[in-house]
């Protein structure tokens, strides 16, 4: 058993370069992660205005473009990205991904932002909603982004576990990096049981950075 167990934590983890595939894997999986969620960020930002506006027409594209970024699922969107616009291009499966996650990402943040400012909207008077409006990217976007932290971090959370689907797409992420060194060595259960390790303590690291957030703004500890 102690041979076994031997055999399965050199094969997948050390032994014929596979520390340096896990490496650039994880590498890959943190930078589709990162840019992904900075897509996400520009997206919502632009479209929470547009949904947040006195102008019904604008309101309106905000509302169907939010609805078709987050509609559309994953997986399909991946493959259509990939097989129909640019799957011929150097590294594009990591061009597709962060597109693919950061615009699912950027619908789903658009909710978030516009229902808080909708909230805020109707708990103030009109002078200082218009007074919010002209300065909507510089103090109501942060300011609703403050008191959405919850909402964002689980957002996060799940975009992150669906960024394991990047490797639909030719990417060489941790999840594929892993699963090619379990079926190589026979050992996949263990193969695939590290690369979810990797994905909890990042979600842990996630849910620390958060309780930090939150308590340097509001002084209160989440648990």
């Amino acid at each position: 058993m102690i041979r076994n167990i031997y055999d399965a934590v050199y094969n997948n983890l050390i032994g014929g370069g596979a520390y340096l595939r896990i490496i650039k894997g994880c590498v890959f999986t943190v930078l589709i992660f990162v840019l992904a969620m900075c897509v996400a960020c520009l997206l919502a930002a632009g479209l929470s205005f547009l949904r947040t506006s006195g102008q019904i027409w604008l309101r309106r594209i905000g509302v169907a473009v939010s609805f078709l970024t987050k509609g559309t699922p994953l997986y399909l969107a991946l493959l259509m990205w990939y097989y129909t616009f640019l799957g011929g291009m150097h590294r594009g499966g990591v061009f597709i991904a962060v597109i693919v996650f950061g615009l699912y990402g950027g619908g789903h943040l658009a909710d978030i932002l516009s229902r808080a400012i909708k909230k805020e909207t109707v708990i103030r008077s009109a002078a200082v909603n218009r007074r919010a409006r002209r300065e909507f990217f510089s103090a109501l976007l942060p300011f609703v982004t403050e008191q959405s932290l919850y909402e964002i971090k689980r957002l996060l959370c799940i975009l992150l576990q669906m960024s394991s689907l990047a490797g639909l797409v030719g990417v060489n992420d941790l999840t594929q990096v892993m699963l090619t060194n379990g079926l190589r060595t026979q050992y996949p259960f263990f193969a695939l049981a590290c690369a979810v390790l990797f994905y909890l303590v990042v979600q842990l690291l996630i849910e620390v950075l958060f309780a930090r957030i939150g308590a340097r703004l509001t002084g209160e500890e989440e648990e």
